[in-house]
């Protein structure tokens, strides 16, 4: 815990695991605050983990706007292969394609550094951004998303650099999307979801699949899944994260962070 303000307001680096919401977050940390006002600025995603700063307090939680508007880090893994409707691994899959590891692999550098600077990006579809006081996922489940225009962004990225690259087989990928998916322990659609997952690898004719993680420094209001998908789109393979970690919100860093089941009642 850091950065206490006055009249018992805390401003707490939490490090949020993987398959819970950002206000299952809250959810559990609102009994230790003695029904304190308690917030967090910037959403992750529940198959993101990593940097959630949280306001505990009404002098925290009116500078949300504050904490929310500061630049973040994100790693992200990019599966290829495989084009979903939330742009991560926890979405229907609309198209899966086949593809040569290497041919994509030489490819990916060269377009990632298109994304440096100024960029338009669409919000995805399946995000909490309201429209007509509905949010986005909404319209989209609903079957209505084409009654909308959805809306684009003016973001930036700083800095964006590949770390690494693996190559995975077709049953150790399985493993890995079935176990990361098992961690969300709730979700409207998890079920047909795996399902559709167990399907695509039964019949999908690709043995290996590339894994490419990125590093990127962005503003504000940008989602890397986007990123994910575009770049699967301009390949024409299609992509879609496998893993997110925030690790940076302004000036508060992963290995600072602490994990709920550490902070004490107050």
């Amino acid at each position: 815990m850091n950065n206490k303000l006055k009249e018992s307001s805390y401003i707490i680096n939490i490090n949020k695991p993987l398959g819970i919401t950002s206000y299952d977050v809250i959810r559990q940390l609102k009994p230790k605050f003695n029904g304190k006002k308690i917030g967090h600025a910037g959403t992750l995603d529940p198959l993101a983990n990593g940097v959630l700063i949280i306001l505990v307090g009404k002098n925290a939680t009116k500078k949300q706007s504050e904490f929310m508007n500061v630049d973040k880090t994100y790693e992200f893994e990019v599966l290829f292969g495989f084009e979903t409707d939330t742009y991560d691994i926890l979405g229907m899959i609309l198209n899966s394609k086949k593809y040569e590891v290497d041919e994509i692999k030489e490819k990916v550098e060269p377009l990632l550094n298109n994304y440096v600077g100024e960029i338009n990006q669409k919000v995805p579809p399946f995000s909490a951004v309201k429209i007509k006081g509905k949010p986005l996922y909404r319209w989209y489940l609903d079957g209505n998303i084409d009654k909308v225009e959805i809306p684009t962004k003016t973001i930036k990225i700083n800095k964006i650099e590949i770390v690494n690259s693996r190559v995975v087989s077709k049953n150790e990928l399985k493993k890995e999307v079935m176990e990361l998916l098992e961690t969300v322990k709730s979700g409207f659609r998890q079920k047909q979801i795996i399902e559709k997952w167990n399907s695509e690898f039964d019949f999908t004719k690709q043995d290996k699949f590339l894994v490419i993680k990125v590093r990127s420094d962005v503003s504000k209001g940008t989602y890397v899944r986007a990123i994910a998908n575009d770049l699967g789109k301009k390949l024409g393979v299609g992509a879609c994260t496998l893993t997110i970690t925030r690790t940076r919100a302004g000036k508060y860093k992963i290995e600072d962070s602490i994990q709920i089941a550490d902070i004490k009642s107050i």
